[in-house]
């Protein structure tokens, strides 16, 4: 079974999200391009960042997903959920950070921008190293069971074969 493919329709359709993010942006910093509104205006970009980065991952997921995962399957929705929270977790706030006087409002944003798709990009390759982990944890845990059943029908084989050798002999 090969793995699903990249819809290249929505992964552009969400660089053009990103860019219509970015360019939301920079037209509400153009009319009143203040410090404080800018932190709002970043917070209230990532979100939308985030919460459009979720939905084209949703999305991927029930157009790739096989029809008997896509009723609910409890594994992939813990999976979903956790590969949220991990992201999220690292999308903390940046403005914690300090202000240099001498930087300008729009070096800031810049900087600040970055700061928004580093934690992103590090809450997503958190989230891949988990799903990794948990895949090969779970293909483990099934190799061994199939193993030991393996084990126990090959041992009954045997005792089967010697039982019907012995009933050969005896007639």
């Amino acid at each position: 079974m090969l793995p699903p493919q990249r819809d290249p329709r929505v992964l552009a359709s969400f660089r053009v999200l990103m860019h219509n993010l970015v360019d939301e942006f920079f037209d509400t910093m153009e009319n009143e391009p203040e410090g404080a509104q800018m932190e709002a205006v970043l917070a209230e970009t990532k979100e939308k960042f985030i919460k459009d980065a979720f939905k084209v991952m949703d999305n991927h997921i029930q157009e790739n997903s096989p029809e008997t995962l896509k009723e609910s399957s409890p594994l992939l929705q813990e999976a979903r959920q956790e590969v949220r929270c991990r992201i999220q977790r690292r999308s903390v706030s940046t403005s914690l950070e300090v202000q240099n006087p001498e930087e300008s409002i729009w070096a800031r944003a810049l900087r600040q921008f970055l700061g928004i798709l580093q934690s992103f990009l590090s809450g997503c390759r958190d989230a891949l190293t988990w799903l990794w982990e948990k895949a090969a944890a779970c293909l483990q845990a099934i190799c061994s069971a199939v193993e030991a059943l393996w084990e126990v029908l090959t041992d009954f084989s045997s005792f089967v074969g010697q039982l019907l050798c012995r009933s050969l002999i005896q007639v």
